[in-house]
């Protein structure tokens, strides 16, 4: 028997696998097998596992008497298509990697059970990269990206349920079969604690304070905004360590005479119109207190790039200077003719580098126009402050550059960032929003694993503990909703946002990697980093809208019609009656939201739980909502929509086209009133 094991170069020793010293020709050192590869043969010498079949039988290597199930690689998913075959091609490669270059146990050999054991964490995984084409902004995915990415990875372990020790087997074997053969690297299971996920994250920052914090941190950059170009001259008069000190000061300094005498904070305020810019949260009543203003000003701009961004903070503060540009995402196009019928499309995106001689040698994010403000802002200060540090505004010098020497210790100052730890930010408005009651419930809702009533942290009447990390979560945990599309105290370019946002972080958009990633000189490819936010928005468990749809519909009074309305209506039945609990409703909508069964935004007539396009939507044929059974229709909408309708026929003339459109749509919806909304009130 070993003889025939060994001229496929396997030796078999107790039932287990390890690598022949001289291995055939066969067994390549890279790359796939051959199909006809034999993977496994009898004591007779029969092939019980050929590398291109889809079935494996790896019973001949069994160490016990009881039989092992065999691999039925076909019988993996209900049904078939190129992303599933991807899948299994993928999952033999992957087991052929582990029998033969992995290793295993204390001799280097891998038993037949343990291998069997291995297909059965590979066969959840197949499933789970499968079933995320339910969710839009992330499609299917292969076994490379679930195992290089740790958002998916997380998500993976999280909502499956699964032997983590063995899928720590897995993640360890691959590591051993080496990032030259496999074509990429592994998460490093000792890194990446399996049986943390999902327990003790950074909290999502609850509804309510974070609509606050949006708000506010617009106002505060408002206000900043407003005067932004003369922050620098402004701060550059600073180099004249007298220029702002109280007269009383001057004086004793024996400056001479008050002709000789520098303008106090007040004046230099005044001087340069900053009068309106230096109230209210940033009020400079003194010189002593300005090294500080200017730190609160440039915390106002990083919790802004925070916000819209989801950057880590390290990532904030090794931007440079020169951290936006402009991408071209799209050609212009043109025709025949030289005429151009499509302009050409650009975004605006932030990087930690600035080196974009064809390709960015670092990460880059999205950056809208809140961010774009933002970093302005910062980089008015970084130009006066950098005229006092005498230093040049190039990749080395950091866009928040520690405003320390306008402080008592300017002789000592050293070029370098400024720090935002918990004590210098703590009396910023941004950390004193209180929680409420009404947090502490959603905070439940939105972890339930976790017990935040008797965590001292989450106290109800204290201030939100506000963290950096907290944005990250919180823009992929409500961005990927849409950006909260039915509360009206959201700001306009949240909402505008994140619909942008699910535009470029989709994973159909075709330059992703390109606009976002780096180029790698060593695998001559556009590479986008395993840790960049596009993977948590995309991955991002929706729940606001599980959590919007429950309290639109559930808990308001208003009668629903439509094809989904009409189902929630009679929910809305059951639970007063008592029949069902309000637990068990919000437990499965959230699990139909969750897995991209159902999603919602309102619409005219009232709202939709279609899930991905709506043709009739984007052609603003409205009326289809009449019929469709993922509609939801409102009667004070439909109402509304009616008398809309009606004052715009008046400005048609009864020939035109535009009055028998209108026409029809008015007859449509007087006919569903009339038949079904009427009848209900009457």
């Amino acid at each position: 028997m070993s003889a025939v094991v060994q001229s496929i170069g396997v030796l078999f020793s107790s039932g287990q696998f390890s690598v022949s010293s001289e291995p055939d020709n066969a067994l390549q050192r890279f790359g796939k097998p051959p199909p006809d590869f034999v993977l496994c043969r009898d004591e007779h010498g029969n092939a019980k596992s050929i590398y291109g079949e889809a079935v494996w039988d790896f019973n001949p290597y069994r160490l016990s008497a009881k039989k092992i199930s065999k691999i039925y690689f076909g019988r993996v998913f209900d049904e078939d298509g190129p992303a599933q075959e991807a899948l299994i091609e993928e999952a033999k490669y992957l087991l052929y990697c582990l029998i033969y270059f992995a290793g295993g146990g204390r001799l280097g050999r891998l038993s037949a059970g343990t291998l069997y054991q291995y297909w059965s964490v590979l066969r959840i995984a197949m499933q789970f990269c499968c079933e995320q084409k339910k969710k839009p902004l992330v499609g299917a995915l292969s076994l490379q990206q679930l195992f290089t990415v740790p958002v998916y990875l997380s998500a993976f372990v999280r909502e499956k349920t699964l032997p983590k020790a063995v899928l720590a087997g897995v993640l360890n074997g691959l590591a051993k079969v080496g990032e030259e053969r496999l074509g990429y690297a592994v998460v490093n299971a000792k890194g990446f604690d399996l049986k943390s996920q999902g327990t003790n994250q950074h909290p999502v920052i609850p509804t309510r304070i974070y609509l606050k914090l949006i708000n506010l941190a617009g106002d505060l950059l408002d206000q900043l905004h407003e005067d932004v170009d003369r922050l620098e001259s402004f701060i550059e008069c600073f180099a004249d360590v007298h220029y702002g000190v109280a007269h009383s000061s001057q004086k004793s300094f024996g400056l001479g005479g008050k002709l000789y005498w520098r303008p106090n904070i007040m004046e230099a305020l005044k001087a340069h119109g900053l009068t309106a810019l230096f109230s209210g949260e940033f009020e400079c009543a003194s010189k002593r207190s300005l090294q500080n203003v200017f730190s609160r000003m440039q915390y106002v701009a990083k919790t802004v790039i925070h916000l819209y961004t989801g950057m880590r903070d390290q990532e904030v503060m090794r931007m440079p200077y020169n951290c936006l540009s402009d991408q071209l995402v799209r050609e212009a196009i043109v025709d025949n003719a030289g005429v151009e019928r499509d302009k050409s499309q650009t975004v605006v995106v932030l990087s930690t580098t600035t080196k974009f001689s064809g390709y960015k040698k670092e990460a880059a994010w999205f950056a809208p126009d809140e961010v774009v403000r933002a970093v302005e802002v910062a980089q008015a200060i970084c130009r006066g402050l950098a005229k006092l540090y005498q230093i040049e505004l190039n990749d080395r010098c950091p866009l928040f550059l520690n405003p320390s020497i306008l402080g008592m210790t300017r002789n000592t100052a050293e070029v370098g960032v400024s720090k935002f730890d918990r004590k210098s930010t703590k009396r910023s408005p941004l950390r004193a929003l209180p929680i409420q009651s009404e947090d502490l419930q959603e905070l439940t809702q939105s972890d339930p694993s976790r017990d935040f009533y008797n965590d001292p942290v989450f106290a109800i009447g204290q201030p939100w503990p506000l963290t950096s990390h907290q944005f990250r979560r919180s823009l992929a945990f409500y961005g990927s909703s849409s950006g909260f599309l039915s509360l009206p105290t959201l700001r306009t370019q949240f909402k505008h946002m994140t619909v942008q946002m699910a535009r470029y972080y989709s994973n159909g958009f075709d330059n992703l990697r390109t606009i976002f990633g780096y180029y790698d000189e060593k695998r001559k490819d556009f590479v986008l980093p395993n840790n960049h936010f596009a993977f948590d928005f995309q991955m991002a468990m929706p729940m606001s809208v599980a959590n919007q749809l429950i309290a639109d519909l559930l808990f308001k009074e208003e009668p629903l019609f439509g094809g989904t309305g009409s189902y929630m209506e009679r929910q809305k039945e059951r639970v007063k009656a008592g029949e069902i609990k309000i637990e068990d409703i919000r437990a499965d909508t959230e699990l139909r939201v969750k897995n991209g069964a159902i999603s919602y935004r309102p619409t005219l007539l009232g709202g939709c739980t279609k899930v991905g396009r709506c043709d009739s939507f984007m052609l603003g044929d409205y009326t289809e909502c009449l019929s469709c059974e993922g509609a939801i229709i409102k009667p004070n909408k439909l109402s509304a929509a009616i008398e809309d309708a009606k004052n715009e026929l008046s400005n048609y003339a009864d020939d035109s086209g535009e009055y028998q459109i209108v026409k029809g749509d008015i007859e449509r919806l007087m006919a569903f009133k009339t038949r079904l909304i009427d009848t209900v009130e009457f």
